[in-house]
């Protein structure tokens, strides 16, 4: 009996509620309808967002030549920063520039990715090459001072290369002139045929080991990579915002649940009034 009654009390609330729903409809679709409007001018007013995306390559002989982290700090420098809104005559401050500019590493590559967002698409693309130009001109120095070292080894390994092969030719022909010499006893000939032997493989194994480093050097050069633009900024069909449908959609959500709110709050009031009125 008594789960009943509350079923009875429970549907009789909800009644209620409908009632004051139905009863103040009209508001509720007013507060709906003006909030719609309102959110659908000002969405048609806001200046349209753009994004564009370009990706640059780290430089690298063997290893990165300026980490991403110190990469980032490069692009994002507040001097840097305040210089491309000086060259590009950008009315906003430096903090909101850096805001608009986000960059991203591309796991397990030497690549960053950079995005820019801003109100302008043509002056976006000019923040975008103002912005990396600095960096890629700076990597590609240290870049090339890089590989000048490396192939000043290059060039130091393939001397030593060609001293030892030499001395290995050598060895090798006084060995066979050795044989045939006739002004030297037969003792001190084989005496020196067995020590000059015994040189040879302290050459052959200096020579490797020589050879071996020229290979892992070219092999680095064949692997390294400049400070360059890997994929350049494409203009986009659509802006990104302001997103009006989404704006709209909430608002209409929100501008619902006031209604409602509003809705039963003034019935309240009423029914408070009503009720003083009485007594």
């Amino acid at each position: 009996m008594e789960n009943q009654q509350n079923t009875q009390e429970n549907e009789v609330d909800l009644r209620d509620y409908v009632n004051v729903i139905i009863k103040r409809k009209k508001l509720i679709l007013k507060v709906f309808l003006v909030s719609v409007f309102i959110t659908a001018i000002v969405s048609l007013l806001m200046p349209k967002i753009y994004e564009i995306t370009s990706t640059i390559q780290l430089g690298s002989v063997n290893e990165l030549l300026i980490k991403n982290e110190d990469a980032k700090a490069v692009i994002l420098n507040q001097n840097s920063l305040l210089s491309v809104i000086n060259q590009l005559d950008l009315k906003i401050e430096v903090e909101k520039l850096k805001k608009d500019i986000s960059i991203e590493d591309i796991k397990d590559t030497n690549l960053l990715k950079i995005n820019i967002v801003y109100s302008d698409i043509d002056k976006a693309f000019k923040i975008n090459e103002a912005t990396i130009s600095p960096l890629i001109a700076q990597g590609q120095i240290i870049y090339q001072d890089r590989l000048a070292i490396v192939n000043e080894r290059l060039k130091e390994l393939d001397e030593e290369i060609m001293n030892t092969e030499r001395d290995i030719a050598r060895t090798q022909t006084l060995i066979s002139s050795l044989h045939n010499a006739t002004n030297i006893s037969q003792p001190d000939v084989s005496l020196r045929i067995i020590l000059l032997q015994n040189t040879l493989p302290n050459y052959e194994s200096n020579l490797t080991a020589l050879r071996n480093q020229r290979n892992a050097i070219k092999f680095v050069l064949s692997n390294a990579k400049d400070f360059k633009i890997f994929d350049q900024p494409i203009k986009p069909k659509h802006p990104i915002g302001p997103k009006k449908k989404q704006n709209i959609l909430i608002a209409g959500v929100l501008s619902l649940m006031l209604g409602v709110l509003l809705s039963f709050f003034l019935e309240f009031w009423e029914s408070n009034k009503i009720g003083k009125a009485k007594i």
